[in-house]
């Protein structure tokens, strides 16, 4: 399964292709959910997350999204202030335009501004995961936009946020191995390969975390294309 701040990496690329709805009988769904509290709407809304990740086809991955935004929504108008209604918004809002291209820059708006809002409640929430998508979004983002007004790569905006996640959760791999993701695409080799070895250095200790195996196989992608440079 990819980590949740990776898919969300991805859904930002441009390296999408359209889905189909299935949000007729998603919508059917949510009216049986009508009496959940905050909770079990946030709790929903992290389920549905991580359903559309591992979601087979485009389409289960879309409705499942979908669901997401919906619950989270509902939870913001139950809690609007739980950093995590916001939080797990932002993750759908980023596996919905994986799948679903058009209006993409909409969808990075509102990931930007409810990452915001998460780190203005609660900036550790999720192991610092909002300042950990804010980077990976200015890391992954196309560097030029069809429009003047369009959100592109900042590279230099990107290792600001993720140092900001690493201060917050320093043992947290995941934070590590982002930001020498980012050090690597700004042509700081050495600082990527420190930031890479502390990811390695800090990865068995949560073996049990959902995305260990991911982390171990994107750090020894990121390793050689570092090695590729370096030749």
């Amino acid at each position: 399964m990819r980590n949740r701040t990776m898919l969300i990496a991805l859904a930002v690329t441009l390296a999408f292709a359209a889905g189909c709805s299935g949000s007729k009988s998603q919508k059917t769904s949510f009216a049986d959910n009508s009496s959940w509290g905050s909770r079990e709407l946030l709790d929903g809304a992290r389920t549905s997350a991580l359903s559309s990740m591992k979601s087979a086809s485009r389409r289960d991955a879309k409705a499942h999204a979908e669901r997401g935004m919906d619950l989270a929504e509902r939870c913001l108008m139950s809690a609007p202030e739980e950093p995590g209604c916001y939080y797990w918004r932002a993750v759908n809002t980023g596996l919905y335009y994986k799948v679903h291209i058009i209006g993409y820059q909409k969808g990075i708006r509102r990931m930007i501004s409810d990452c915001k809002k998460v780190i203005e409640l609660k900036p550790g929430y999720d192991h610092a995961g909002a300042y950990r998508i804010l980077g990976e979004i200015y890391t992954q983002l196309p560097r030029t936009a069809g429009r003047p007004d369009s959100i592109t790569r900042d590279l230099d905006l990107a290792e600001e946020y993720l140092r900001k996640a690493v201060r917050l959760a320093p043992s947290y791999p995941e934070n590590h191995l982002a930001l020498a993701d980012t050090l690597f695409r700004n042509d700081r080799i050495k600082d990527a390969l420190e930031e890479l070895a502390q990811t390695k250095e800090l990865a068995p200790h949560w073996r049990t975390d959902a995305s260990y195996d991911d982390w171990r196989m994107s750090a020894r992608d990121l390793e050689k294309k570092i090695a590729r440079a370096n030749r």
